[in-house]
């Protein structure tokens, strides 16, 4: 049986961020592993549900960056932001420069 590559860029913020939105999730593989966001979305608003870190590639930040990617892509596109995860609640309490993203009233 094949084994999966574990290593592990040096620099995650060089990976491209996938958005599946079939699926309904962003999508970061590292090192052979897929890091995913879950969220559902309006034209003008996303609801990050769950995050996802494969147990083989926990501790490397990799939530950090798939988090920072995924906001980046949401401020890109003008949206507002309802976090459901507690993953990214907690992000954006440590983050603040991203609670502009937040929709109006939502407390974290």
């Amino acid at each position: 049986m094949p084994t999966r590559t574990n290593t592990i860029p040096a620099d995650l913020t060089a990976l491209p961020l996938v958005d599946e939105e079939e699926s309904r999730q962003f999508v970061l593989v590292v090192g052979g592993h897929r890091a995913r966001m879950e969220y559902d979305r309006t034209p003008d608003r996303i609801f990050l549900t769950h995050l996802l870190v494969p147990p083989a590639i926990e501790g490397h930040d990799v939530a950090a960056v798939l988090t920072e990617k995924v906001l980046t892509w949401v401020e890109s596109r003008n949206m507002k932001l309802v976090p459901y995860c507690p993953y990214v609640k907690t992000y954006l309490r440590r983050h603040t420069a991203w609670q502009k993203l937040l929709v109006k009233g939502v407390q974290l």
